[in-house]
């Protein structure tokens, strides 16, 4: 038994998550090189990286950050996990850039935020907030149904 298939006995699925973030953390030297994962890892972490900045500041702040790099792997990790609604919204965000692919490099991203009105992102951090996939049941079901690629 591998340390996520422990990890997955936990009682609280926050908890597992959690745990199992940490695991895969230990993987990653420096911040942003994903090159030591493989792809189901990568599937958790950028879903990890994703939740994480939306939640801190909706899609703006999500793609101001260095996070925004990651914003086309965001989206097929969504897919990946069967979170089709989240996985149209973030597209539908793509597309107030008016520039696909998003910009890997932050300055450039920015400088195309910064033309853009800010409260056009409102009514996607509406939708994102209110989405009916549940990203936790889902990211458990694809660890459960993946354990054997993890650690």
């Amino acid at each position: 038994m591998n340390s996520t298939e422990i990890a997955l006995l936990l009682n609280n699925d926050s908890d597992k998550i959690t745990r199992i973030g940490e695991i895969i953390g230990k993987k990653i030297a420096i911040r942003d090189n994903f090159e030591n994962l493989n792809d189901f890892e990568k599937t958790f972490i950028f879903i990890d990286i994703f939740e994480n900045h939306i939640t801190d500041g909706g899609f703006e702040t999500f793609f101001w950050d260095s996070a925004g790099q990651f914003s086309h792997e965001i989206l097929e990790a969504y897919e990946r996990i069967g979170a089709l609604e989240t996985a149209s919204i973030i597209y539908d965000s793509f597309l107030l850039f008016n520039e696909i692919p998003i910009p890997k490099d932050k300055d450039l991203r920015r400088s195309i935020l910064s033309n853009l009105k800010p409260d056009i992102w409102e009514s996607l951090d509406h939708k994102f907030y209110n989405c009916s996939d549940n990203i936790v049941f889902l990211i458990i079901e694809f660890l459960k149904e993946n354990s054997n690629h993890f650690d």
